[in-house]
């Protein structure tokens, strides 16, 4: 099987879960491609590939627009793929709502997998005004950490034998 995994990345947790997925499928015997939906994802030729997994990290709710726009022009074709969808965030318990708003739902439909992988708020890694609304929003200043890498384990089963 080759696989396609796109993904966008602002600070670094999720280009951590794609390297993850990427490792996982080279260890089961599978080729895969990881390719940044912000730049070279947008020329991949999907004909090549059995699977795709496409996956960000949320921000203020929403995946980032270059994964928003890839799913949008590819629909048609990622439909006809075995396909993964997963998320990076760190408000747990809203995740299922967090897809729905995120992936069109046709897409949603035929995802033999759905992974949410945690993630993490690094203060230090934020610029001030972003400091300032998530000090508000998490009523302080501590870092968040709710990384959930081992998940990528899971997903992974699901995408393979699914």
């Amino acid at each position: 099987m080759k696989t396609l995994v796109v993904y966008t990345s602002k600070n670094g947790y999720t280009l951590e879960c794609a390297k993850k997925i990427g490792e996982g499928l080279r260890e089961n015997g599978h080729e895969a491609d990881l390719k940044d939906a912000k730049k070279e994802a947008r020329k991949a030729d999907l004909s090549q590939y059995d699977s795709v997994i496409i996956g960000g990290g949320i921000h203020a709710g929403r995946l980032p627009g270059a994964v928003r726009r890839y799913c949008a022009a590819n629909e048609a074709a990622l439909r006809t793929k075995r396909l993964g969808l997963f998320i990076c965030g760190t408000d747990v318990e809203h995740q299922e709502k967090q897809f729905s708003d995120n992936y069109p739902q046709s897409l949603l439909d035929v995802a033999v997998a759905k992974g949410w992988f945690g993630g993490r708020i690094v203060f230090a890694e934020q610029s001030a005004p972003m400091r300032f609304m998530l000090k508000k929003i998490l009523k302080g200043a501590e870092d968040v950490h709710e990384e959930r890498i081992e998940a990528v384990g899971d997903f992974l089963n699901r995408l393979i034998s699914g």
